[in-house]
């Protein structure tokens, strides 16, 4: 019976959606159920940071053992990087418009 219990807790856990934890205006914690970080995340981050007219750039991931969840942080610069920083795996790739051949 506990194993039953403590499989399907582990199965909702592992279903979290991708929400935003925390934003101060310099920085956004979004929380996922991936290590990496995924194009759902990145594209929130540079969304929210995108209405202050910065740009997001990845910082880190943190594992919290006791939700089973990944925080991905994100930080609001007004010059950043295109993938600096992004953990092996999530890079993602600079679009037509994102180069400065075409600015």
């Amino acid at each position: 019976m506990h194993r039953i219990a403590l499989l399907s807790f582990v199965l909702m856990c592992a279903c979290a959606e991708t929400v935003v934890t925390d934003y101060n205006g310099d920085s956004i914690l979004i929380q996922s159920s991936s290590a990496r970080v995924t194009s759902v995340a990145f594209e929130e981050a540079r969304r929210i940071c995108g209405t202050r007219g910065l740009q997001a750039e990845y910082a880190s991931t943190r594992y919290t053992t006791n939700q089973f969840v990944y925080r991905h942080l994100f930080l609001c610069l007004s010059q950043a990087k295109p993938n600096y920083g992004m953990p092996p795996g999530s890079i993602r790739r600079v679009t037509y418009l994102e180069t400065t051949s075409t600015l």
